[in-house]
Protein backbone atom coordinates (compact mmCIF):
# COMPACT_ATOMS: atom_id res chain seq x y z
CA UNK A 1 0.00 0.00 0.00
CA UNK A 2 2.55 2.49 0.43
CA UNK A 3 4.07 1.55 -2.97
CA UNK A 4 1.13 2.38 -4.87
CA UNK A 5 1.05 5.65 -2.31
CA UNK A 6 3.83 6.58 -4.00
CA UNK A 7 2.46 5.77 -7.64
CA UNK A 8 -0.41 8.10 -6.22
CA UNK A 9 1.20 10.69 -5.06
CA UNK A 10 3.50 10.85 -8.74
CA UNK A 11 0.44 9.98 -10.58
CA UNK A 12 -1.00 13.41 -9.60
CA UNK A 13 1.86 15.46 -9.96
CA UNK A 14 2.04 14.45 -12.95
CA UNK A 15 -1.63 14.63 -13.92
CA UNK A 16 -1.62 10.95 -14.90
CA UNK A 17 -4.93 9.26 -16.04
CA UNK A 18 -3.56 6.38 -13.80
CA UNK A 19 -4.51 8.56 -11.14
CA UNK A 20 -8.23 6.96 -10.34
CA UNK A 21 -7.08 3.99 -10.88
CA UNK A 22 -4.27 3.53 -8.57
CA UNK A 23 -6.89 5.20 -5.93
CA UNK A 24 -9.58 2.45 -6.89
CA UNK A 25 -7.09 -0.22 -6.80
CA UNK A 26 -5.79 1.11 -2.98
CA UNK A 27 -9.47 1.08 -1.92
CA UNK A 28 -9.97 -1.86 -3.29
CA UNK A 29 -7.22 -4.18 -1.64
CA UNK A 30 -8.53 -2.10 1.62
CA UNK A 31 -12.12 -3.89 1.23
CA UNK A 32 -10.44 -7.09 0.67
CA UNK A 33 -7.56 -7.30 3.36
CA UNK A 34 -8.53 -4.78 5.91
CA UNK A 35 -8.07 -0.81 6.11
CA UNK A 36 -4.64 1.02 7.57
CA UNK A 37 -3.93 4.69 7.53
CA UNK A 38 -2.41 4.57 3.74
CA UNK A 39 -6.10 3.37 2.70
CA UNK A 40 -7.92 6.66 4.06
CA UNK A 41 -5.47 8.62 1.04
CA UNK A 42 -6.64 6.50 -1.55
CA UNK A 43 -10.08 6.60 -0.23
CA UNK A 44 -9.67 10.42 -0.53
CA UNK A 45 -8.07 9.72 -3.77
CA UNK A 46 -10.55 8.46 -4.96
CA UNK A 47 -13.26 10.87 -4.34
CA UNK A 48 -11.41 13.27 -5.57
CA UNK A 49 -11.59 11.54 -9.08
CA UNK A 50 -15.25 11.08 -8.41
CA UNK A 51 -15.44 15.02 -8.31
CA UNK A 52 -13.03 15.75 -10.55
CA UNK A 53 -13.10 13.33 -13.06
CA UNK A 54 -16.73 12.40 -12.98
CA UNK A 55 -18.40 15.19 -11.21
CA UNK A 56 -19.76 12.81 -9.15
CA UNK A 57 -19.91 15.14 -6.18
CA UNK A 58 -22.10 14.15 -3.60
CA UNK A 59 -20.57 10.28 -3.52
CA UNK A 60 -17.12 12.63 -3.50
CA UNK A 61 -17.82 14.62 -0.50
CA UNK A 62 -19.09 11.81 1.26
CA UNK A 63 -16.93 9.48 0.04
CA UNK A 64 -13.84 12.22 1.79
CA UNK A 65 -15.92 12.71 4.91
CA UNK A 66 -15.63 8.98 5.80
CA UNK A 67 -12.01 8.98 4.91
CA UNK A 68 -11.08 11.97 7.21
CA UNK A 69 -13.32 9.79 10.12
CA UNK A 70 -11.17 7.05 10.22
CA UNK A 71 -7.95 8.51 9.26
CA UNK A 72 -6.92 8.33 13.39
CA UNK A 73 -4.51 11.11 14.80
CA UNK A 74 -1.50 10.18 12.28
CA UNK A 75 -1.06 14.13 11.06
CA UNK A 76 0.52 13.00 7.66
CA UNK A 77 -2.24 11.25 6.82
CA UNK A 78 -4.58 13.86 8.49
CA UNK A 79 -2.92 16.90 6.28
CA UNK A 80 -3.26 15.37 2.96
CA UNK A 81 -6.98 14.06 3.53
CA UNK A 82 -7.89 17.63 4.93
CA UNK A 83 -5.83 19.41 1.82
CA UNK A 84 -7.62 17.15 -0.76
CA UNK A 85 -11.16 17.57 1.37
CA UNK A 86 -11.03 21.59 2.47
CA UNK A 87 -8.87 22.44 -1.10
CA UNK A 88 -10.94 20.41 -3.73
CA UNK A 89 -13.54 18.57 -2.81
CA UNK A 90 -15.77 20.31 -0.19
CA UNK A 91 -15.94 23.48 -2.51
CA UNK A 92 -18.87 21.82 -4.35
CA UNK A 93 -20.41 21.77 -1.19
CA UNK A 94 -20.28 23.96 1.14
CA UNK A 95 -19.47 27.74 1.18
CA UNK A 96 -16.10 28.25 -0.02
CA UNK A 97 -15.41 31.30 2.62
CA UNK A 98 -16.42 28.49 5.38
CA UNK A 99 -13.53 26.47 4.40
CA UNK A 100 -11.06 29.33 4.00
CA UNK A 101 -9.97 28.88 8.05
CA UNK A 102 -9.55 25.05 7.93
CA UNK A 103 -6.56 25.92 4.48
CA UNK A 104 -5.09 28.08 6.74
CA UNK A 105 -5.12 25.22 9.69
CA UNK A 106 -3.73 22.16 7.39
CA UNK A 107 -0.75 24.64 6.05
CA UNK A 108 0.32 25.64 9.18
CA UNK A 109 0.17 22.03 10.55
CA UNK A 110 1.49 20.71 7.31
CA UNK A 111 4.73 23.22 7.95
CA UNK A 112 4.96 22.27 11.89
CA UNK A 113 5.39 18.62 10.71
CA UNK A 114 7.62 19.14 8.00
CA UNK A 115 5.04 17.97 5.28
CA UNK A 116 6.38 20.64 2.74
CA UNK A 117 5.07 19.78 -0.23
CA UNK A 118 1.13 19.23 1.61
CA UNK A 119 1.78 23.05 3.09
CA UNK A 120 2.70 24.68 -0.52
CA UNK A 121 -0.22 23.04 -1.81
CA UNK A 122 -3.04 23.94 0.89
CA UNK A 123 -1.30 27.84 0.75
CA UNK A 124 -1.84 27.55 -3.13
CA UNK A 125 -5.83 26.41 -2.62
CA UNK A 126 -6.22 28.94 -0.02
CA UNK A 127 -4.61 32.34 -1.83
CA UNK A 128 -6.64 31.64 -4.72
CA UNK A 129 -10.20 31.02 -2.52
CA UNK A 130 -9.56 34.11 -0.80
CA UNK A 131 -9.05 36.08 -3.93
CA UNK A 132 -12.20 34.70 -6.14
CA UNK A 133 -14.28 35.21 -2.71
CA UNK A 134 -13.80 38.65 -2.02
CA UNK A 135 -11.37 38.27 1.22
CA UNK A 136 -10.17 42.03 2.00
CA UNK A 137 -7.45 42.73 -0.63
CA UNK A 138 -5.08 44.49 1.51
CA UNK A 139 -4.17 41.40 4.51
CA UNK A 140 -4.59 39.11 1.42
CA UNK A 141 -1.80 40.99 -0.59
CA UNK A 142 0.83 40.95 2.72
CA UNK A 143 -0.29 37.06 3.27
CA UNK A 144 0.37 36.08 -0.57
CA UNK A 145 3.66 38.25 -0.97
CA UNK A 146 5.21 36.46 1.82
CA UNK A 147 3.79 32.62 0.93
CA UNK A 148 5.55 34.20 -2.65
CA UNK A 149 8.88 34.88 -1.44
CA UNK A 150 8.97 31.79 1.61
CA UNK A 151 8.60 29.34 -1.35
CA UNK A 152 11.45 31.32 -3.60
CA UNK A 153 14.18 31.60 -0.53
CA UNK A 154 13.44 28.21 1.50
CA UNK A 155 11.38 25.43 -0.89
CA UNK A 156 11.57 26.61 -4.32
CA UNK A 157 8.66 24.99 -6.25
CA UNK A 158 8.28 26.69 -9.82
CA UNK A 159 5.31 25.39 -10.51
CA UNK A 160 3.79 26.85 -7.32
CA UNK A 161 5.18 29.96 -7.82
CA UNK A 162 3.97 30.15 -11.42
CA UNK A 163 0.39 29.82 -10.18
CA UNK A 164 0.77 31.86 -7.49
CA UNK A 165 2.15 35.08 -8.77
CA UNK A 166 -1.18 35.83 -11.07
CA UNK A 167 -2.85 35.64 -8.12
CA UNK A 168 -0.64 38.46 -6.60
CA UNK A 169 -0.88 40.42 -9.76
CA UNK A 170 -4.33 40.13 -9.64
CA UNK A 171 -4.46 41.71 -5.90
CA UNK A 172 -2.03 44.50 -7.43
CA UNK A 173 -4.75 45.18 -10.30
CA UNK A 174 -7.70 45.44 -7.86
CA UNK A 175 -6.13 47.90 -5.47
CA UNK A 176 -5.54 50.02 -7.85
CA UNK A 177 -1.72 49.91 -8.66
CA UNK A 178 0.29 53.17 -9.54
CA UNK A 179 -0.71 51.81 -13.55
CA UNK A 180 -4.04 51.73 -12.86
CA UNK A 181 -6.49 49.88 -14.98
CA UNK A 182 -3.71 49.51 -17.83
CA UNK A 183 -2.30 46.91 -15.45
CA UNK A 184 -5.69 44.81 -15.88
CA UNK A 185 -4.30 44.13 -20.01
CA UNK A 186 -1.09 44.21 -19.20
CA UNK A 187 -0.02 42.16 -16.12
CA UNK A 188 -0.91 38.48 -17.95
CA UNK A 189 0.29 38.75 -21.79
CA UNK A 190 -0.41 36.91 -24.53
CA UNK A 191 2.62 35.61 -24.20
CA UNK A 192 2.43 34.12 -20.48
CA UNK A 193 -0.84 32.56 -21.59
CA UNK A 194 1.39 30.80 -24.97
CA UNK A 195 3.98 29.65 -22.95
CA UNK A 196 2.02 27.81 -20.11
CA UNK A 197 -0.06 26.28 -22.99
CA UNK A 198 3.09 25.22 -24.83
CA UNK A 199 4.43 23.74 -21.19
CA UNK A 200 1.11 21.50 -21.18
CA UNK A 201 0.38 23.44 -17.70
CA UNK A 202 -3.35 24.25 -18.42
CA UNK A 203 -4.29 24.41 -14.80
CA UNK A 204 -1.92 27.82 -15.02
CA UNK A 205 -3.07 28.93 -18.30
CA UNK A 206 -6.90 28.54 -17.33
CA UNK A 207 -5.81 30.56 -13.69
CA UNK A 208 -4.41 33.55 -15.84
CA UNK A 209 -7.02 33.88 -18.16
CA UNK A 210 -9.36 33.44 -15.51
CA UNK A 211 -7.84 36.31 -13.32
CA UNK A 212 -7.34 38.52 -16.84
CA UNK A 213 -10.96 38.07 -17.95
CA UNK A 214 -12.08 39.12 -14.48
CA UNK A 215 -9.69 42.21 -14.22
CA UNK A 216 -10.88 43.71 -17.37
CA UNK A 217 -14.74 42.73 -16.82
CA UNK A 218 -14.88 44.86 -13.03
CA UNK A 219 -12.86 47.86 -14.78
CA UNK A 220 -15.31 47.81 -17.94
CA UNK A 221 -12.26 47.01 -20.44
CA UNK A 222 -13.76 43.93 -22.56
CA UNK A 223 -12.27 45.17 -25.61
CA UNK A 224 -8.95 44.95 -24.79
CA UNK A 225 -8.96 41.08 -23.71
CA UNK A 226 -11.33 40.19 -26.85
CA UNK A 227 -9.32 38.58 -28.89
CA UNK A 228 -8.01 36.41 -26.25
CA UNK A 229 -11.17 35.14 -25.02
CA UNK A 230 -12.20 33.78 -28.12
CA UNK A 231 -8.68 32.17 -28.82
CA UNK A 232 -8.69 30.63 -25.14
CA UNK A 233 -12.77 30.48 -23.93
CA UNK A 234 -13.69 27.35 -26.34
CA UNK A 235 -10.19 25.81 -26.20
CA UNK A 236 -10.49 25.66 -22.46
CA UNK A 237 -14.47 24.31 -22.97
CA UNK A 238 -13.20 21.11 -24.90
CA UNK A 239 -9.92 20.15 -22.58
CA UNK A 240 -11.87 20.65 -19.49
CA UNK A 241 -15.72 19.59 -20.65
CA UNK A 242 -15.41 16.63 -18.48
CA UNK A 243 -13.77 18.08 -15.09
CA UNK A 244 -14.53 19.98 -12.26
CA UNK A 245 -11.46 22.08 -11.19
CA UNK A 246 -11.90 25.45 -8.78
CA UNK A 247 -10.77 27.76 -11.55
CA UNK A 248 -13.45 26.25 -13.80
CA UNK A 249 -16.09 28.04 -12.14
CA UNK A 250 -14.53 31.82 -12.46
CA UNK A 251 -13.02 30.85 -15.96
CA UNK A 252 -16.82 29.95 -16.67
CA UNK A 253 -18.59 32.72 -14.81
CA UNK A 254 -16.16 35.83 -16.08
CA UNK A 255 -16.01 34.29 -19.83
CA UNK A 256 -19.89 33.89 -19.88
CA UNK A 257 -20.16 37.65 -18.92
CA UNK A 258 -17.96 38.67 -21.21
CA UNK A 259 -19.41 36.13 -24.02
CA UNK A 260 -22.73 37.83 -23.32
CA UNK A 261 -21.47 41.54 -23.91
CA UNK A 262 -19.48 40.81 -27.20
CA UNK A 263 -22.49 39.13 -28.55
CA UNK A 264 -24.62 42.47 -27.90
CA UNK A 265 -22.47 43.85 -30.00
CA UNK A 266 -22.15 41.42 -32.81
CA UNK A 267 -24.55 38.93 -32.57
CA UNK A 268 -21.90 36.58 -33.04
CA UNK A 269 -23.49 32.91 -32.69
CA UNK A 270 -19.78 32.15 -31.16
CA UNK A 271 -20.18 33.94 -27.67
CA UNK A 272 -23.88 33.06 -27.71
CA UNK A 273 -22.66 29.32 -27.60
CA UNK A 274 -19.69 30.42 -25.19
CA UNK A 275 -22.39 31.67 -22.67
CA UNK A 276 -24.97 28.95 -23.28
CA UNK A 277 -21.92 26.49 -21.72
CA UNK A 278 -21.22 28.73 -18.77
CA UNK A 279 -25.35 28.94 -18.15
CA UNK A 280 -25.58 24.95 -18.07
CA UNK A 281 -22.56 24.26 -16.14
CA UNK A 282 -23.57 26.57 -13.45
CA UNK A 283 -26.82 25.44 -12.79
CA UNK A 284 -25.31 21.82 -12.74
CA UNK A 285 -23.37 23.01 -10.15
CA UNK A 286 -26.08 25.64 -8.43
CA UNK A 287 -28.17 21.67 -8.01
CA UNK A 288 -24.79 20.73 -6.01
CA UNK A 289 -24.45 24.49 -3.51
CA UNK A 290 -27.28 26.97 -4.22
CA UNK A 291 -24.96 29.23 -1.79
CA UNK A 292 -21.94 28.83 -3.92
CA UNK A 293 -22.97 29.19 -7.47
CA UNK A 294 -26.85 29.98 -7.26
CA UNK A 295 -25.97 34.14 -7.71
CA UNK A 296 -23.68 33.76 -10.22
CA UNK A 297 -26.38 31.60 -12.37
CA UNK A 298 -28.85 34.44 -11.97
CA UNK A 299 -26.50 36.95 -13.03
CA UNK A 300 -25.78 35.33 -16.02
CA UNK A 301 -29.23 34.06 -16.78
CA UNK A 302 -30.03 38.46 -16.67
CA UNK A 303 -27.25 39.30 -18.93
CA UNK A 304 -28.98 36.76 -21.41
CA UNK A 305 -32.09 38.69 -21.25
CA UNK A 306 -30.70 41.49 -21.71
CA UNK A 307 -28.95 40.39 -24.55
CA UNK A 308 -32.22 39.43 -26.45
CA UNK A 309 -33.67 42.89 -24.87
CA UNK A 310 -36.07 40.63 -22.68
CA UNK A 311 -36.62 43.92 -20.22
CA UNK A 312 -39.68 42.43 -18.68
Amino acid sequence: MAFLEQMLICSYQSQSIYFPLIACRMVRISVQFGWTKTSCVGLASLALSLVTVFSDFSEGYSMVKTSMSIAGSDKRVLCYITTTAYGMINIWKEPIQAILPQLKDVYNMSLKHGLIDNALAAGMFHAYRSFFTGSLLQPLSKEVALFIRNNLERHKRRIIHLSVVPIFNGISCLRGSSSGTENAEKFITEEHLAEALRNKEFMFCESMLAIKMMCSFIFRRPDGIKPTARQYLELFERHGSASAQFVNIYRLFYGGLLSLHYYRESRDQFWLDRAAHAIQKMEVWTAESVWNFENKLFLLQAERHYAFGEMD
